[in-house]
């Protein structure tokens, strides 16, 4: 089983770097030497314009013209690469993939002052160019037997003398590069994209920096909304005069809850407990029971005092509890 497994697995390896290994494949098919040339060619026309132009190219230019001449204003202006000092001819200097709705992309590294430029122009393939592709192969071949020639491209080469720009490699090669020189290409330009090229270093610092006054910004529009929210319970007080009145005298309330009023000195003076003076004659003193209670307890130790005296054998209660439970334990004269 482990065998098995291990065969597996070395088998999936090796279909994963022999899928790596291959190279995709465009929507149409593409002369990557005449798509290069026709690329630097736009990249010439449009990186460096007038004002003027560039006003036309903006405003009433087709989308290719367009988006070349912003995106190169946009390089000169925000990013400053610098002046152009020609094209990349080193690494991948010009790279073919493939794009959204079948289309091609060709990217072209331009040389700047400051920094690279990546320029990147989408085709489409041209439908009717495969056609006229057809019909001049057969007219060629065509000329050529008019002219007794078996091989075609003897006859051909014929038109090396004239011009000798032209490719004599094969007929397709042949009749790409008669097309191309008269104007017409197997393929159309439909827009321009044009980056700049940072290093890993410059994108993870402008990353951060942008991280930075992201959550900056954030937590500056939530403490405003929060200084705003808390403004809202005044907005009644502003709009209803009752409200207003109602915080006021709840303000007042609890001002007079926190500290106490403090009352006047004669208001005090009233107040304190005044010592009892003495009845005045005429009153009834019995109406007061406690005066009793201790007027009768005196009464009751005078009584057992005096039997002790006089040698009787019976003596009082030492103290006596009144009918409000009122004790008397001793009595002393207080002048």
């Amino acid at each position: 089983m482990k065998k098995k497994l291990l065969l597996f697995l070395t088998l999936a390896f090796l279909f994963a770097l022999t899928g790596c290994g291959e190279e995709e494949e465009l929507a149409f098919d593409v002369n990557e030497q005449v798509m290069t040339q026709y690329t630097q060619t736009l990249i010439g026309q449009y990186y460096n314009v007038s004002e003027k132009e560039a006003e036309y190219y903006i405003n009433d230019g087709t989308e290719l013209e367009k988006t070349a001449v912003a995106g190169f204003r946009q390089a000169q202006t925000t990013d400053h690469v610098g002046e152009f000092k020609g094209f990349k001819s080193t690494g991948d200097a010009v790279t073919f993939k493939n794009g959204v709705d079948d289309k091609v992309l060709c990217t072209v590294l331009c040389e700047y002052e400051n920094r690279d430029v990546a320029v990147t122009i989408s085709y489409k393939q041209n439908r009717l160019y495969a056609a006229h592709k057809e019909q001049y192969k057969q007219q060629f071949i065509a000329e050529a037997k008019d002219n007794g020639y078996t091989n075609v491209m003897e006859y051909i080469s014929l038109y090396q003398s004239q011009a000798p720009q032209l490719n004599y490699e094969s007929l397709d090669k042949f009749v790409d590069s008669y097309l191309s020189y008269s104007g017409e290409l197997g393929f159309e330009a439909v827009d321009c994209e044009v980056s700049p090229v940072y290093s890993k270093k410059e994108l993870l610092q402008a990353a951060g920096k942008n991280t930075v006054i992201g959550m900056a910004t954030v937590f500056c529009v939530l403490i405003f909304i929060s200084f705003v929210i808390s403004l809202l319970k005044f907005v009644p007080l502003l709009i209803d005069p009752a409200a207003r009145r109602e915080h006021a005298q709840a303000k007042e309330k609890a001002a007079q809850k926190a500290e106490p009023a403090k009352k006047p000195v004669e208001t005090v003076k009233k107040e304190m407990p005044q010592p009892a003076a003495f009845a005045p004659a005429g009153e009834d003193l019995m109406r007061d029971s406690e005066l009793v209670a201790i007027l009768t307890a005196a009464v009751y130790a005078a009584y057992g005092s005096a039997d002790s005296s006089t040698g009787g054998t019976k003596r009082g209660p030492a103290y006596t509890a009144s009918n409000d439970k009122l004790v008397v334990r001793s009595i002393r004269r207080v002048n």
